[in-house]
């Protein structure tokens, strides 16, 4: 049972975290909120606490990559559940905001990842 719970703690870590950047990204999409707060500050601080608590520089870049990937995938899902549920019906509408969502799901997953992975190797360098 306690292997089970060590294995499932750095998943939980990660889809947390995921979750909180995703609120973020979708907070910044719908209400105003600054972007510099949800791309740069949020998942940097994140990494931070994983590079202290870690202490493992291979740990964190594993943890950051996983939260990347997890991340950009939620905000593609969240911001197209209005066209997966079919909130939005008009055909047009449909093909432009999906291809609206990618773009600006892709551009903020290019900021995630170049900020993330330059915290995740000072963390891990500083903490090691």
């Amino acid at each position: 049972m306690v292997v089970i719970l060590r294995k499932l703690v750095p998943l939980g870590l990660i889809l947390a975290s995921a979750l909180i950047v995703n609120c973020g990204y979708v907070a910044t999409n719908l209400y105003g909120v600054s972007s510099v707060l949800t791309v740069i500050f949020i998942p940097s601080s994140i990494i931070v606490c994983w590079g202290w608590f870690l202490r493992s520089l291979r740990r964190t870049i594993a943890y950051t990559f996983s939260f990347i990937l997890l991340s950009a995938v939620l905000a593609q899902i969240s911001l197209s559940a209005p066209v997966l549920l079919n909130i939005i019906e008009d055909v047009y509408y449909k093909n432009l905001f999906t291809q609206a969502v990618f773009l600006g799901v892709f551009q903020y997953f290019l900021a995630v990842t170049f900020f993330s992975l330059i915290t995740a190797l000072i963390a891990g360098l500083a903490f090691d």
